[in-house]
């Protein structure tokens, strides 16, 4: 049986996830914080965490993704394949400013959890063009690999949809775990029984203090 595993980490940390601050597609690097976030990670999977290596490590091609990505990649010896499908998903004109502008167009629109942009109005992604961004991205990653182990490097939000995708749920469903960064989560794809979450925001290894 060829079961793909998927195990998907969550970048480390940025200025703008401290200051709180929607970053979408924008290109914001680690913080000295997020690279010893990302060292620590890299120690914690390359010291018996998985009984075979993975085969492939794949990140968005943010550099945030990718640079947390290169610092496993390197324990392992590994390359690092950057794909634009697994990026964050985008927000337009309000990448930059708080979450609480989110909270407060929620509250106007009456949404309780996901809210709804417009190519037209924000020059954001629909959160139904993002579901299925992702859902194709996971879908052709399990049909390329097989039966085989992959490491993905993601975002918050793009983590948050393939947790929604893989439970069935609407792209609006509310969260449910919080992503830390260099949080990390396992999704099995089965040809007979489909996605399976295994586990999300796994995060004993963080070290708070770093």
């Amino acid at each position: 049986m060829s079961i793909t595993n998927l195990w998907i980490i969550r970048h480390g940390e940025t200025d703008w996830n401290l200051e709180r601050r929607l970053q979408g597609w924008t290109n914001i690097d680690l913080n000295q914080r997020g690279i010893a976030q990302a060292e620590n990670l890299a120690r914690y999977l390359s010291n018996g965490f998985f009984s075979n290596p993975p085969d492939h490590i794949y990140s968005s091609d943010l550099q945030r993704a990718y640079d947390t990505a290169q610092a496993v990649a390197n324990q392992f010896t590994m390359n690092v394949t950057q794909i634009h499908g697994l990026r964050e998903r985008h927000y337009g004109i309000l990448e930059g400013q708080s979450w609480e502008l989110l909270k407060d167009l929620r509250e106007q629109n009456k949404c309780s959890s996901g809210l709804e942009l417009s190519e037209q109005e924000h020059k954001a992604e629909s959160l139904s063009v993002f579901y299925q961004r992702i859902q194709e991205t996971l879908h052709t990653l399990a049909q390329q690999h097989a039966g085989q182990t992959l490491l993905l490097f993601s975002h918050g939000g793009a983590i948050d949809m393939m947790w929604r995708i893989a439970k069935g749920l609407d792209s609006y469903a509310a969260r449910e775990i919080t992503q830390k960064n260099t949080a990390i989560n396992h999704l099995q794809i089965d040809p007979d029984l489909g996605m399976q979450v295994k586990q999300w925001g796994f995060a004993e290894h963080i070290v708070d203090s770093l």
